[in-house]
């Protein structure tokens, strides 16, 4: 036999005030205990010029690269707490990326910071911040950091919706010299992204000027292209059939 429940409102009215204080004292502790931790952070400091860390480098600058980017990666940890990225002022937290890969030229660490720890907020504006930052860090060493544009372009169309950067970026990796090595899709990003918003006409256009401008000298690229070509085409093809219908 099944017991049933009594109902909360027949309970004495003195333990439903109990009940209803407890409940409010509780919420209230969990505010004032979210704001004593906002208190405690203490945000990011604004850096110092490239020129001055260079100075206390003394040679050694990427060393101290090294060591102020695992300083910024702890800085969400303070006094044995773990603060949330949303207390972090992305600005302030972009001047010291740039800062450090001022100082310490050739290093990836900045930007692997940026695309691997950085973008995970759930914030659309701090989003924009890290993925502007990698994108125009990429042109100082495009060998180096192709693999965050492209990480990045993926989050740009994904979790930020931003399909125009997203191609943007895409993009700058298509238009790197033959010097820069970079696998396939990493240069075929570009039109990858178009057919998989069904932009095809736009994918072909860019494969077909691709081959006859000559620009691709591999011969295995060349037969990845053209069939990619077909493929588009095809799709292109049944696509109008069936809005023809």
């Amino acid at each position: 036999m099944r017991r049933r429940e009594r109902p909360m409102l027949s309970l004495p009215r003195p333990l439903l005030w109990a009940f209803v204080l407890l409940l409010c004292a509780q919420l209230l502790h969990h505010h004032q205990d979210r704001e004593r931790l906002q208190t405690d952070y203490r945000g990011l400091s604004q850096p110092f010029s490239a020129a001055i860390y260079r100075g206390l480098a003394m040679g050694s600058e990427q060393l101290l690269g090294y060591l102020l980017a695992l300083r910024l990666q702890l800085h969400d940890n303070q006094a044995g707490r773990h603060f949330r990225y949303s207390l972090i002022d992305y600005e302030r937290l972009v001047d010291w990326l740039d800062r450090i890969t001022e100082i310490s030229t050739g290093t990836e660490y900045p930007m692997l910071l940026a695309s691997r720890v950085y973008a995970s907020t759930g914030d659309r504006e701090r989003l924009r911040h890290i993925l502007e930052f990698i994108q125009r860090r990429f042109d100082d060493d495009p060998q180096l950091h192709w693999r965050r544009l492209a990480e990045a372009s993926v989050i740009a169309k994904h979790r930020l919706g931003d399909i125009d950067l997203a191609l943007a970026m895409a993009r700058k990796l298509a238009r790197q010299p033959a010097s820069v090595e970079m696998p396939r899709w990493a240069r075929d990003f570009e039109f990858l992204l178009l057919a998989d918003l069904n932009e095809l006409e736009s994918a072909i256009a860019i494969i077909q000027a691709m081959l006859q401008a000559e620009a691709v000298n591999d011969r295995d690229e060349r037969r990845f292209l053209q069939g990619k070509l077909l493929d588009f085409q095809q799709k292109l093809f049944e696509s109008r059939q069936t809005s023809a219908e």
